[in-house]
């Protein structure tokens, strides 16, 4: 079942995360079926870059939860490593205990947390805490006793606050080097064909009670249009995991009419 509902920029929060002016969402619940096929329950948004128009599955979680960004959190460890000389591009080693065999493009893409402890521990705390009060980001908070802070519930953002983070990685509209927003960006890429290229960060967490958790934040870009997506979601059962996210974004996607060259 489908609803088009009418909400302020302020109601949504993207007057704050300067994402585009758009005054109408649609709500779309049948989404909700993707969830439960891959054991997963949480929320998803879609944004229209070019036709303003904004499609949502659970409004409510989508705009007024929050959780700790888990590794999605690398995106912007990796914006400030490469803009502070932690490392110069994604082929830099980065200095582990015993180990310099990892790149930050490896540790980027299979979300190796040790990688980013190194690389905070290598750009300071008093550093990371300027770029994510410059930026805004989530409720600003690191945990000094926590060497992966990003991991645990004191660092908190919304997908509202994802999604408008994700655009602006895209557009490059941080206050980092041009270089390094497109060094990041290109990271996040995942599939790149004649129809379509789809990028995004997919992050999993299990926490100390085993419960798993997860995001999944991107782009789709087709004819020359671009779309913004976050998703968030929580495991159902222990069948629930990375690879569960990625298929319920695809499996949107597809029911979105994406991947075909069509859109």
């Amino acid at each position: 079942m489908k609803k088009l509902l009418y909400f302020s920029l302020m109601s949504l929060g993207f007057m704050a995360l300067g994402s585009c002016s758009l005054n109408n969402v649609s709500v779309d619940n049948h989404l909700e079926k993707y969830f439960t096929a891959n054991h997963l329950k949480g929320s998803f948004a879609l944004l229209d870059n070019v036709h303003e128009t904004f499609k949502v599955y659970n409004l409510a979680q989508y705009k007024d939860s929050a959780y700790n960004p888990g590794n999605s959190f690398d995106i912007l460890t990796s914006l400030v490593a490469l803009e502070t000389g932690a490392v110069t591009d994604e082929n830099s080693l980065i200095q582990r205990k015993n180990d310099s065999s990892w790149t930050l493009s490896r540790a980027f893409k299979t979300d190796d947390t040790a990688s980013f402890i190194s690389l905070t521990d290598s750009i300071g705390q008093k550093t990371m805490q300027f770029w994510m009060d410059s930026l805004h980001y989530g409720n600003k908070r690191i945990t000094a006793s926590e060497a992966a802070f990003w991991q645990n519930d004191s660092l908190r953002i919304t997908p509202d606050e994802q999604l408008g983070f994700t655009e602006k990685v895209y557009f490059a509209q941080f206050p980092f080097q041009k270089r390094v927003q497109r060094l990041v960006k290109e990271l996040m890429t995942q599939e790149s064909n004649t129809l379509y290229n789809l990028s995004y960060k997919a992050t999993w967490q299990t926490d100390k009670d085993g419960k798993g958790s997860g995001w999944v934040l991107g782009w789709e870009e087709e004819n020359k249009r671009v779309y913004f997506f976050t998703l968030h979601a929580e495991a159902l059962d222990s069948q629930a995991d990375k690879t569960a996210l990625v298929h319920t974004l695809k499996a949107i996607l597809t029911d979105e009419g994406f991947f075909q060259g069509k859109k």
